[in-house]
């Protein structure tokens, strides 16, 4: 098999700035702060069959679509590829934008986080690469892993995309307390945590994290990241491809109960990655809460606007997703979100009035959407799009030859 995995890297190009990534690394201290340097030590320990080969794809992102600093970025990241023992590729913010301008194709894009996860779907998949493994730059991966993985898509041939734990402070449950009594977002993850753990049998999942995910190329040629949200992309992409399992999508030829479009969650301890972030995303708290509320209000959007699964089955499904957006008045409860914040007392009243605003301002924006069927006209364009990019062999060498 050939197995590419795909590391996305953030770099902060100027700290002045606010910028859409959680936890960036610093472009001027990147030599002493990266994490990439132990999640590359970790991938160099990976046991790997003879037959197979493995290449490392790095995206290195420079924050706020900055092009400036790529040749600094470029040459920093390749300080720490030089040590790896696989072949590599690092694509910059510049890269990405010469593909863009020269293929014409919007896919090619690194506005956020969804967006940056396609291109690892789109350039592998146009690569030919079978097996496509995203992770992160602060994770480590056991010994174990690529055989654990072989061994499952050998027995699953019939199931096309994966996922599995994180383990973070020595455990694989969620251990933070819910801040909010209205807002049950570690509990209601704790939950599905328990639920998808219990015994060691595969289980389909709406569950599962971007930073440890593996796919068959066939999915990454039909399924893109639903894009804009700020967060929280790859329960995004579960969930949409969930909802294009049920519903299936006429305008690209996909037919309902597509078993390509089932997740399935996995439980062993070689395939648990090991997830040492630099710092905690919720370290702002009002930050933290506007960001995964304004996707909430995006997947809500997205999950009213379908009919094939209702809140029931929802809730059977994930208790999270179902604690998150399954509600009939989305502003109903977003309102008692936000009195409860203004019931700590921690926050200045204005503040958390605006935030209050803004949030309501998004649901009402979204009223006028309907992003599903937004979605399934996008997932048209984007399958028609990578496979007419396929054909072009000068284009596909020149991703090659990167």
């Amino acid at each position: 098999m050939n197995f590419a995995m795909v590391i996305n890297v953030y770099i902060d190009t100027d700290k002045n700035k606010i910028n859409v990534f959680d936890h960036p690394t610093d472009l001027e201290s990147f030599a002493d702060d990266n994490t990439l340097v132990n999640t590359i030590k970790s991938v160099n320990e990976l046991k790997v069959d003879d037959e197979d080969n493995l290449k490392i794809y790095i995206f290195a992102i420079g924050t706020n679509e900055d092009t400036t600093k790529d040749s600094i970025i470029r040459d920093k990241v390749a300080g720490v590829m030089n040590t790896c023992r696989f072949p590599n590729s690092i694509y910059t913010n510049t890269d990405i934008n010469n593909y863009r301008k020269n293929t014409q194709n919007e896919f090619f894009s690194v506005k956020g986080y969804p967006e940056i996860r396609t291109l690892g779907f789109m350039i592998t998949y146009l690569l030919d690469e079978d097996i496509i493994i995203q992770i992160d730059d602060d994770e480590l991966l056991r010994r174990d892993y690529m055989v654990y993985i072989k061994e499952v898509l050998n027995d699953n041939e019939d199931k096309y995309i994966f996922t599995a734990p994180y383990e973070k402070n020595g455990t694989i449950r969620i251990k933070t307390e819910d801040k909010l009594r209205s807002w049950k977002k570690f509990s209601s993850m704790d939950n599905d945590i328990i639920r998808l753990t219990k015994d060691d049998n595969i289980k389909e999942t709406l569950f599962g994290f971007g930073g440890n995910m593996i796919v068959r190329k066939e999915f990454a040629g039909k399924m893109f990241y639903p894009e804009d949200v700020p967060r929280g992309e790859d329960f995004s992409l579960l969930l949409a491809s969930r909802l294009i399992y049920a519903n299936g999508n006429e305008k690209a030829d996909i037919h309902k109960e597509d078993k390509m479009f089932k997740a399935y969650f996995l439980t062993d301890e070689a395939v648990t990655i090991i997830h040492e972030p630099p710092v905690e995303a919720k370290a702002d708290f009002l930050f933290y809460l506007e960001k995964n509320l304004k996707r909430f209000i995006m997947e809500w959007n997205m999950f009213t606007n379908q009919k094939a699964i209702n809140r029931e089955e929802l809730k059977d499904l994930s208790d999270y997703m179902s604690e998150m957006i399954g509600y009939n008045d989305m502003a109903k409860k977003v309102n008692e979100i936000i009195n409860e914040v203004n019931d700590l007392n921690e926050f200045n009243l204005e503040d958390v009035e605006k935030l209050r605003g803004r949030l309501l301002d998004y649901i009402n924006h979204y009223k006028e959407l309907d992003r599903f069927t937004l979605f399934k006209a996008r997932q048209h364009h984007y399958i028609n799009s990578i496979n007419e990019l396929k054909k072009n062999k000068e284009f596909v060498n020149k991703l090659l030859n990167n």
